[in-house]
């Protein structure tokens, strides 16, 4: 099925003519759980739940524990996770320091998995209704 969207009209609140303009909205719907995840999959290999559970478990232990030490993790087709952070300028060089870290976070790198699946990803409407946002 893929990607469902809505039309949407909408009104530009940072302009004072505040013109109406036209938005395709993606339709949202309820995040898989990770006991689904685990479920499903223990179902494909034929393993019980609790021990596919303990492994993926032990993998994102894994994941965290080389980025807390800074590493980027590569997981073949899967993607890469990478600990980033952004920071502030600062004028003088004795101002740039851990306190001008604004956010730290991890980015992924969709691997070839993914991006083969974005490819091929519908993009379809839901209706032809008009979602009003004033």
């Amino acid at each position: 099925m893929g990607i469902q969207y809505r039309k949407a009209k909408m009104k530009l609140g940072f302009l004072e003519e505040k013109p109406e303009v036209f938005k395709l909205r993606q339709l949202t719907f309820p995040q898989v759980t990770f006991a689904q995840l685990v479920k499903e999959c223990s179902d494909s290999c034929g393993v019980n739940t609790a021990q596919t559970k303990a492994v993926l478990d032990a993998l994102i232990n894994r994941l965290v524990h080389y980025m807390e030490i800074g590493h980027g993790v590569r997981m073949g087709d899967f993607g890469s996770f990478k600990p980033v952070f952004t920071s502030k300028a600062a004028k003088t060089l004795e101002e740039c320091d851990e306190k001008t870290i604004r956010k730290k976070k991890v980015v992924f790198f969709p691997g070839k998995a993914f991006k083969d699946m974005l490819d091929e990803l519908a993009i379809t409407s839901a209706s032809e209704a008009l979602d009003v946002k004033e």
